[in-house]
């Protein structure tokens, strides 16, 4: 969808750079100093403070101490000939 004609991406970005900087965001606030439209700088500023961890809890990967310890333990199993299988892991 093409954004409308009085869109600026340089005024979003002082604005969300203004928003992060304050102590205690006004969102509302800031959108009218920045002539932005008010959801979509909310929207960029829920999006930036969203939590890593979460991010992190939706994928499937493997902190690097648990692969670190799965590569050894798989490793191992090669070593005693014993191949490492999807349902063995």
């Amino acid at each position: 969808m093409p954004q409308s004609a009085d869109f600026d991406e340089i005024r979003m970005a002082k604005a969300f750079a203004a928003v992060m900087s304050q102590k205690k965001p006004n969102i509302a606030k800031t959108a009218r100093e920045f002539n932005v439209a008010y959801s979509t700088l909310a929207a960029r500023v829920k999006k930036a403070k969203s939590p890593v961890i979460l991010k992190e809890s939706n994928r499937n990967t493997l902190r690097l101490y648990q692969e670190k310890a799965l590569v050894k333990w798989i490793t191992k199993m090669q070593g005693w000939n014993l191949p490492p299988t999807p349902a063995v892991i």
